[in-house]
């Protein structure tokens, strides 16, 4: 006899776009099983899209290589512990190393899925200020810390980016962006590439601008083809054509912005003649690109990590976010809107100061916080200086820094740290260093709501998910994890903005006497059910009453500018002034871009994969590893054969993999998938197929730093390829 079943309505948690799920549970004997993972089609926006790594849920829920158990390194090898000697023991050591050395002592990594999860983020960060520590570093650093720092500087918070009307727009123009395999990056939309589809079908026109031919080019919409970090500079001609050639009307721009015209003046050196040089794009190309933007009746310009990882991604999104707004496309219907939601993140984030520039710096003073945090690039340096406030003991929590990062600076780092602690899924790479393993949660076996990504929705909506099934093992909510850590190294996390998001939340507690307010576990629904009253979009009740979520009214154009803009005189700021001065690295890098015969990396994401943290699952491993891209003229001039090991090498180092010939990369361009390489460390079915990994030919720490926004540059770095020998 079979074993009943039940389905369970959630959502996922790997990118923006929360795809609504049905997860088939079957309670048996030995426990609940996860049967069958599928879309949603009651859902009211992703209506039964799904991509194949959300339908990996179950698979990862019951992946024999999850951690289940606490770990702790003695005599050099992690074995189990229990929960409370993990605890007691982190605590007394935290506690030690901030009396004796002071707070800034201890840090927190942040990684990706960090932040598709509310409770994680809140409590995560909530631990070290608890603590008095300032250093937080994340993994935004790595592929978008350029809009958040943009946006902070334009538009006063770096929660504020202005997402496509794509239900409504005529011309869409994105760069460095490959929906069909990886979605959106900083916007909520389920099926982009059916979106873009759309767009074409009711008469619009969608431009992919990429070094290569994409999975998305090959589908829909005009190519353009462009050197590897140089979208600044097309950018910056289609800004020259608008406002030096032709007759742009700045007066509305004036109305709600300020720094019009330092922001056209920087223009003017960049002819479409002079961005050809660089962009490889004709003059004559660019000019009608700029001049059908600016006449389409409602148009956008949108890039994503394949312009914010390159050289001048703080330039770019600048750029952007100018031409967008002196366009008239900023705030208006089938342009670009800043929405709401359910709860206004980008109102809540304003009241209580989180998402703007603050006061802390790193020990050398050269780089302050961007949405919360040090960029990670710098955080070797953090542990490895003779500054008494260097890092000493650093949280990994849903990271795997050590192979994520660029160079191995930070791998480097780690033994010179008194304490490393990994909260995870899995034995990862970093956790090969770690003191101390915690096991976490799946996003299956906890509740959920996605607060941090109200104000990116194209079609605003909520949803609630409950626990789907019970935690499997010794596995934990992040949020009972670190609650629990600050509460063993004797520090109340719940007096700090972050752990309470509603400054009335705080106020409560601080009424309670000190030794239930001690006891007193804020659990993150209570918070949820608090934002959620406080928007007035939604109730928690009513989410809990429809599962599969529910629509909110549409963002309306005219809500934003003069109304929710969060700098200090409401207005948009288009010269902030270290953008003004760091416009000159356009001039002094462009014979560099300019160069031929060199060959720039790029790089590209797997639509069965998601960065490095899912390879060990059998539902969706790549099933032949990594392999290099290169146009076939490339290849000849190295004596190159489709299918030959090759190697890449760079200054930095140097990786051996196979080579795939295709006129789908332009010429110029070698393209390596990052997230692999797993030999030696990491699950048993990731090493099986280890692969490389592109960051060990990127040049890594503080000094190859956007200066601007602390982004790691990970693209258009210059390599050379060659057929790989035996010693390779």
């Amino acid at each position: 006899m079979s074993a009943p079943t039940r389905s369970v309505r959630t959502f996922c948690r790997i990118c923006e776009v929360h795809c609504g799920l049905v997860v088939d549970v079957a309670d048996t004997p030995a426990g609940e099983k996860v049967v069958k993972v599928r879309p949603d089609r009651e859902h009211p926006v992703s209506q039964g899209y799904c991509c194949v790594k959300g339908l990996g849920l179950g698979a990862l829920h019951h992946d024999e290589d999850r951690l289940d158990t606490p770990l702790k390194r003695v005599d050099g090898e992690l074995v189990p512990i229990g929960w409370d000697q993990a605890l007691t023991e982190i605590g007394a050591r935290v506690r030690g190393l901030v009396d004796r050395h002071g707070a800034r002592s201890v840090a927190l990594y942040q990684g990706n899925p960090t932040f598709f999860s509310f409770a994680h983020t809140t409590m995560s960060a909530a631990f070290v200020e608890a603590l008095g520590s300032p250093n937080v570093f994340a993994s935004h650093s790595v592929d978008v810390n350029t809009k958040f720092h943009v946006s902070t500087e334009m538009y006063g918070l770096s929660l504020v980016h202005p997402v496509p009307d794509l239900s409504h727009v005529e011309m869409f123009v994105c760069l460095g962006t490959n929906p069909l395999v990886s979605q959106m990056s900083v916007v909520t939309v389920a099926d982009a590439a059916g979106v873009l589809q759309r767009i074409e079908e009711r008469g619009g026109r969608v431009v992919i601008v990429d070094p290569r031919r994409t999975e998305t080019a090959r589908r829909v919409g005009e190519h353009l083809p462009i050197r590897p970090g140089t979208d600044a500079y097309l950018l910056a001609a289609m800004l020259h054509v608008l406002a030096h050639e032709d007759d742009l009307d700045l007066a509305p721009a004036r109305r709600v912005a300020r720094g019009a015209n330092e922001f056209v003046a920087v223009a003017a050196p960049w002819t479409p003649e002079r961005a050809e040089a660089v962009t490889g794009i004709p003059a004559a190309t660019i000019r009608e690109l700029a001049r059908a933007y600016a006449a389409a009746d409602g148009a956008a310009l949108y890039c994503s990590t394949g312009v914010n990882m390159g050289p001048f991604g703080s330039i770019a999104y600048w750029l952007i976010q100018g031409l967008n707004l002196l366009t008239g496309n900023l705030d208006r219907r089938g342009g670009l809107l800043v929405p709401r939601g359910a709860v206004d993140t980008v109102r809540l984030a304003g009241l209580i100061g989180l998402g703007r520039f603050d006061e802390h710096r790193t020990t050398d003073g050269r780089w302050h916080r961007v949405a919360g945090a040090f960029p990670v690039g710098a955080l070797a340096g953090e542990i490895t200086t003779d500054h008494p406030d260097r890092v000493r003991a650093l949280f990994v929590t849903a990271g795997n820094p050590v192979h994520s990062v660029p160079g191995g600076e930070l791998r480097d780092a780690l033994p010179q740290l008194d304490l490393l602690v990994s909260v995870d899924l899995y034995r990862n790479e970093t956790a090969a260093h770690a003191d101390y393993v915690l096991p976490a949660t799946d996003m299956l076996e906890r509740s959920d709501f996605p607060a941090s990504h109200q104000s990116l929705q194209v079609v605003p909506h909520a949803q609630w998910t409950p626990p789907v099934v019970a935690p499997l093992g010794e596995r934990r909510t992040e949020w009972r994890i670190f609650s629990d850590l600050a509460l063993a190294a004797g520090v109340r996390p719940w007096g700090t903005t972050a752990a309470h998001v509603l400054p009335w939340l705080d106020r409560l507690l601080a009424r309670l006497p000190g030794r239930l307010r001690g006891r007193l576990h804020v659990g993150p629904d209570q918070v949820v059910a608090l934002l959620l009253r406080w928007g007035g979009r939604t109730t928690l009740g009513e989410l809990q009453r429809h599962p599969e979520g529910v629509l909110l009214p549409p963002t309306e154009p005219g809500s934003f500018l003069g109304r929710r803009v969060a700098t200090s005189d409401g207005l948009v700021d288009l010269a902030p002034a270290d953008l003004l001065a760091d416009i000159a690295r356009l001039e002094a890098t462009e014979a560099d871009l300019a160069r031929p015969g060199v060959l720039r990396l790029v790089g590209r994401r797997d639509r069965r994969s998601h960065n490095s943290w899912m390879h060990n699952s059998s539902h969706i491993r790549q099933p032949d590893g990594n392999t290099a891209l290169l146009h076939p003229d490339d290849g000849a001039a190295r004596g190159i054969d489709d299918g030959d090991l090759v190697e890449v090498s760079s200054p930095t180092g140097r990786i051996a993999l196979p080579v795939s010939l295709t006129t789908d990369v332009a010429p110029g361009v070698v393209v390596v998938p990052h997230g692999w390489g797993h030999a030696g460390a990491g699950p048993r079915r990731a090493r099986a197929l280890p692969g490389v990994n592109v960051n060990d030919v990127i040049p890594g720490g503080a000094a190859h730093l956007d200066p601007v926004s602390g982004q790691a540059v990970m693209l258009a770095h210059e390599v050379t390829v060659a057929r790989a020998t035996v010693t390779s």
